[in-house]
């Protein structure tokens, strides 16, 4: 339950990242930014997680991306499909949780 959690909590913040990207997408010099899911999930499930809510997000710079005129790399499409693609994550996750917790309070219903 504690990872599904979690999951959670760190799809919540890439879903900021993300948002912020598609915010950005005509902010000259602005680059396309993306959460290091998995490292952040590590971050979140380690003994010190209290301390680690007050950590900076990692966060990278995606590099490689084509440029426009203006030095901005963002990619509106591939941005909109990040998110998609997140809400069915973080979907899943919610279903999963939803389905260990009817599990466990049948258990102690008898």
């Amino acid at each position: 339950m504690d990872l599904l959690g979690s999951a959670l909590d760190a799809s919540e913040k890439n879903h900021r990242v993300v948002s912020q990207n598609i915010a950005n997408v005509n902010t000259p010099g602005y680059k396309t930014k993306r959460l290091e899911f998995e490292r952040l999930l590590s971050q979140l499930q380690s003994s010190d997680a209290k301390d680690a809510s007050n950590d900076p997000l990692p966060v990278k710079q995606l590099e490689g991306l084509a440029e426009r005129v203006d030095g901005n790399n963002v990619n509106l499409e591939q941005e909109v499909a990040e998110l998609k693609e997140n809400a069915l994550a973080f979907q899943a996750f919610s279903h999963l949780l939803a389905s260990r917790v009817s599990t466990m309070r049948r258990a102690i219903s008898g």
